[in-house]
């Protein structure tokens, strides 16, 4: 028998004719079986498929070969097709690897004659992928062949519910700003690295770290310009890690790496080595470049802490330390009794190891030419790579030194290990050297510099020792004749901290500086503060009178560099045009200068 326009499969083999008068279809309503003429089997089926094509959802019916004999609007629509082409079709208007899901998902009701509802992927007609949860279960219905089983799907897009649902994970563990971990997210972190490094029997680095300047430049430029420089601080911090560490944000400017697979202590401090570095290159905010740097504590499990919360809070202390400390570098947490982060016998005894073993090394930072920012000089600075407590600040050592006479063993290497280093330099470039006010007192200081300049090879005019203001407080005759020995000898002088003290004017009246540094607070607040800018241009008519070269320290930013150019400054020093860096950084921009010139 031929099918009927607008009738579906099911209907038509539900049929059973006894000539054209009358037809009779056997349905299962209300337990009983009923009799109805052509037309009431039209109207019924026609019914039947405005009540489908009524719902929102698609609704399909399939046979036991997969062959669709039902299908609303919202299925036809859904997957593009016409009713006439869907139906007896075998899901052709899915992929084949789709449609296998869908067939096997099939199988197993008609199988079990269980209720299914499975959600899956579907791609539709426009291309577009969907999640589809589907709802199928097992309906029989007598057919001319007798009764059969048919699965009746209806299909639910969830998509923009899950979509909403994955966003709502993505950020209850994620920083909106940055898109690095939360500190949600580092509480599990850091749980799953601690079990693994027992079962690996490897050690956990927890490196906290704190923005330097970050403030500042909120303050200054706005908080559009401090979140972007967020975002530029988590693409860097990432590129630094290996593919098995996380970088997390935990709040404000303060961002953790958690180090899986340690083997040693240096291999967190070799970490914390590189982040810093990754702060050696100005951020460019919109069309301004601005400078910070960081601090880092760091704390290892199980060496540093018998679990996570220990951990987190002793790697805070050991931040906290550096921060105190000034910044920009990086201190593994240890504890001792008594409350004590490092005894100072334990300093003095280490010190004298670290000396011996070639443990101290030197940074250069650049002083710069006011005009142009040409290098002129580099300022020598002595750094302490501990192979247990990583990175120690000067602050902590050098006062150590200085206590317990360390610093003349100390100082003498230094000076001479700047003067070979700076041989190598062209000859306009200086080299500054710190001195305490113990070295200017022991009588020995212009035999070291002597020693140091003889085997050198240095022009004394290329060396300059820089004395801090408060050296001189309480100075003796000692001290005098030492600055005395050191002008015969040819070396520069310079008065460091200029005009923090008490007794600037009085320093430089009573001995023979060649410079003076002006302190960095007056630097720092020249864009806010006016009595500053006084201060400043006071110094340097003071410079000028005297015949005194002037240095500008802590120069951090544009727009101070700018002001002190426009005042004159002579020489000027600080982040902004250089941090700290080792020797062989110092000779590879040497040489590149040096290209530079011969190229043109």
């Amino acid at each position: 028998m031929m099918r009927q326009e607008g009738s579906s499969p099911v209907a038509d083999r539900q049929v059973r004719g006894h000539g054209d008068q009358a037809l009779f279809i056997e349905v299962k309503a209300y337990g009983r079986l009923s009799m109805f003429s052509r037309s009431t089997i039209r109207a019924t089926v026609d019914n039947l498929q405005a009540v489908l094509n009524a719902m929102p959802l698609p609704v399909i019916m399939k046979d036991r070969s997969h062959r669709v004999v039902v299908a609303n609007d919202a299925a036809c629509t859904f997957f593009g097709t016409p009713r006439e082409a869907l139906l007896g079709s075998l899901d052709e208007q899915l992929p084949e690897d789709q449609r296998a899901v869908f067939w096997k998902v099939d199988n197993q009701v008609f199988e079990t004659g269980e209720p299914n509802e499975n959600e899956e992927v579907v791609t539709d007609a426009k291309g577009d992928v969907h999640v589809i949860v589907t709802r199928k279960r097992l309906v029989e219905l007598d057919t001319n062949d007798g009764r059969e089983p048919f699965i009746l799907a209806i299909l639910s897009d969830v998509t923009k519910i899950r979509e909403a649902e994955a966003r709502a994970a993505y950020l209850a563990e994620h920083d909106p700003l940055t898109g690095l971990s939360n500190r949600n997210r580092l509480t599990d972190t850091l749980a799953e690295a601690v079990a693994a490094s027992g079962r690996s029997q490897t050690k956990v680095g927890l490196l906290l770290l704190d923005l330097d300047g970050f403030k500042q430049v909120n303050d200054r430029y706005g908080h559009v310009a401090g979140d972007e420089l967020l975002r530029v601080v988590a693409r860097r911090l990432s590129g630094h890690v290996r593919s098995g560490d996380t970088v997390s944000r935990i709040g404000g400017d303060e961002f953790c790496v958690v180090q899986v697979g340690v083997q040693q202590p240096a291999g967190a401090f070799a970490l914390a080595k590189r982040l810093i570095r990754a702060f050696e290159e100005p951020v460019l905010v919109g069309q301004t470049r601005v400078s910070v740097s960081a601090s880092i504590g760091i704390a290892l499990f199980p060496d540093d802490a018998s679990g996570m919360d220990e951990l987190y809070n002793n790697a805070d202390m050991a931040l906290y330390a550096v921060k105190r400390s000034g910044g920009g570098s990086y201190l593994r947490f240890d504890h001792f009794p008594e409350g004590q982060v490092w005894p100072e016998w334990d300093v003095e005894k280490e010190l004298r190891a670290a000396i011996t073993h070639g443990d101290i090394s030197l940074a250069y930072q650049p002083l710069c030419d006011g005009m142009d920012s040409v290098v002129v000089g580099y300022e020598a600075l002595a750094r302490w790579t501990h192979p247990e407590r990583g990175e120690i600040s000067p602050d902590v050592f050098i006062p150590v030194a200085e206590r317990t006479g360390i610093i003349r063993r100390l100082g003498a290497w230094i000076v001479e290990r700047a003067c070979r280093d700076a041989a190598m330099w062209p000859d306009h470039v200086r080299v500054s050297v710190n001195v305490s006010s113990t070295q200017l007192e022991d009588g020995h200081m212009a035999g070291t510099v002597r020693h140091a300049l003889d085997v050198s090879g240095l022009a004394p005019r290329r060396l300059e020792l820089e004395i801090k203001e408060s050296a001189l407080i309480g100075a003796t005759e000692m001290v005098a004749q030492t600055f005395s020995q050191l002008k015969e000898i040819g070396v520069l002088l310079a008065l460091d901290d200029f005009g923090a003290g008490t007794s600037s004017i009085s320093s430089i009246q009573r001995m023979p500086f060649d410079r003076i540094k002006i302190d960095r607070s007056f630097v720092s607040n020249l864009d806010s503060d006016a009595r500053s800018v006084a201060i400043i241009r006071a110094i340097l008519a003071i410079g000028k009178e005297l015949d005194l070269s002037v240095t500008a320290a802590g120069v951090e930013h544009e727009s101070q560099r700018i002001a002190l150019r426009h005042m004159g400054c002579p020489e000027l020093q600080g982040f902004l045009l250089g941090r700290p860096e080792p020797l062989s950084r110092v000779n590879e921009r040497a040489e590149q200068a040096n290209e530079g010139k011969e190229a043109t």
